[in-house]
């Protein structure tokens, strides 16, 4: 089976925790290094150039592939701009499929933008199209409450995706309910298959360095943020909750230090992101300084270190498709504190491998803390967090429900007759 994948946005090398990477990233190199360990499973991953220094095809496994294409200015982008540079990399990934001859099994489109072009090459090359939004604009609109900055069109197209799609793969039974009550979608198109987690990637490590790069003292409790700097993330209702305990529970906010992972490189990206600076000035006018410390992005593999020095992983999310951060946090060992919010509500057992509070609210937020801290002994230890998240995600798994789909799509489409009347559709033999 040979797959064509569709990233336009997205590279699988680009550094996560930037404006358009992160469990997407993440999604695309672990579920396709697995997919492939299947028998005669090839996968190419079609993305656009965002470095001119990295135009060439780059190997994640020996059979999954990523093939750089052009598809506007060859560098990083907001992705609410690249909408207009569609055409041009449809045209260039069809020239690629030409040029080299390919004959792909299926097409795989992540997210709305690469979904417009799998729908090109579904139609040009009469191949059938599997879906993943990774994440909705009109349920993040919904959790938002306020002006999005999507582009105006991407609603519109998502309701289109929906239809003309053969597949729909969701990471939630909710999701999949909001498609089918929003867009009227039959159930039977979407299929629910979780992501997974790297055990071999993640596990407790404690890094000396780490506790020095985080300023940490002996007093400190440390809470954790990892991902991208953005409004629906949540962030400032962290911030929110810290002035909260400052006011209220003194010797708690004392002992307590947020560090903050993701929005990109340090000194290169992080000032030219609107919401850190709208983050940053509260911390300010809060006179916070003291309690928050932003490190930029990390590589992946650095993560299970900065995971295993926090007390807890916070994830304040107002809306996620799923919420792959708390699983790593797990697989760490480490405790996690999450929005009540879609999936996480089912990874996270209360009182066993952490809490929940409601979402967009520092007041919940800030007594979970304090209700963590008292309760912090009664959870389950390190490593039954650990084995319940590697036993219950695991890429293997992910890989294997979706080869399944994938396989019962391929004999779908095998059994439709090609000898049909101009204007007629093809019909099961």
């Amino acid at each position: 089976m040979k797959i064509c994948a569709i990233s336009f946005h997205c590279c699988p090398f680009s550094l996560l925790g930037g404006d358009g990477t992160g469990g997407m990233n993440v999604y695309l190199r672990e579920l396709s290094s697995a997919l492939t360990r299947f028998p005669k499973v090839k996968i190419d991953i079609f993305t656009r150039i965002q470095n001119p220094k990295i135009r060439e095809i780059k190997y994640l496994s020996p059979q999954a592939r990523v093939v750089h294409l052009r598809g506007g200015p060859e560098h990083p982008m907001d992705r609410t701009k690249l909408y207009d540079f569609l055409p041009e990399f449809s045209r260039n990934l069809e020239s690629f499929i030409c040029q080299e001859r390919e004959n792909y099994d299926l097409v795989y489109s992540h997210y709305w933008l690469s979904g417009l072009v799998g729908e090109e090459i579904k139609q040009k090359f009469d191949l059938p199209l599997v879906h993943i939004y990774h994440t909705l604009a009109f349920l993040k609109e919904r959790a938002l409450r306020s002006n999005s900055r999507e582009h105006k069109s991407r609603t519109q197209i998502e309701r289109h995706l929906a239809h003309v799609s053969d597949a729909i793969i969701s990471s939630s039974e909710e999701e999949i309910q909001n498609l089918v009550d929003e867009y009227g979608i039959p159930s039977s198109k979407g299929k629910v298959i979780h992501p997974g987690v790297n055990k071999k990637l993640f596990y407790p490590i404690e890094d000396r360095a780490v506790l020095r790069e985080m300023r940490y003292e002996e007093k400190d409790k440390i809470i954790l943020y990892v991902g991208r700097i953005d409004p629906a993330k949540g962030l400032m209702t962290v911030i929110e909750a810290l002035e909260l305990l400052k006011n209220r529970d003194l010797p708690l906010y004392n002992q307590l230090k947020l560090i903050v992972i993701g929005g990109g490189r340090k000194k290169e990206d992080l000032p030219g992101n609107t919401e850190f600076n709208r983050i940053k000035e509260s911390i300010r006018e809060k006179k916070l300084e003291e309690k928050v410390i932003f490190l930029g992005s990390k590589q992946q593999s650095e993560l299970k270190k900065y995971y295993s020095a926090a007390e807890a992983l916070v994830m304040p999310s107002l809306y996620e498709s799923f919420g792959l951060v708390p699983v790593e946090a797990m697989a760490c060992g480490t405790p996690v504190l999450v929005s009540r919010i879609g999936e996480m509500r089912n990874i996270v057992k209360e009182g066993k491998k952490g809490f929940s509070f409601r979402p967009n609210n520092a007041a919940s937020l800030a007594s979970c803390l304090g209700h963590f801290f008292s309760n912090r002994k009664s959870l389950w230890k390190e490593e039954k967090i650990r084995l319940s998240a590697i036993k219950n995600f695991s890429w293997e798994k992910t890989a294997e429900e979706t080869y399944s789909l994938f396989r019962s799509i391929k004999r779908e489409k095998t059994a439709l007759t090609t000898i049909f009347q101009p204007g007629e559709s093809p019909q099961p033999v």
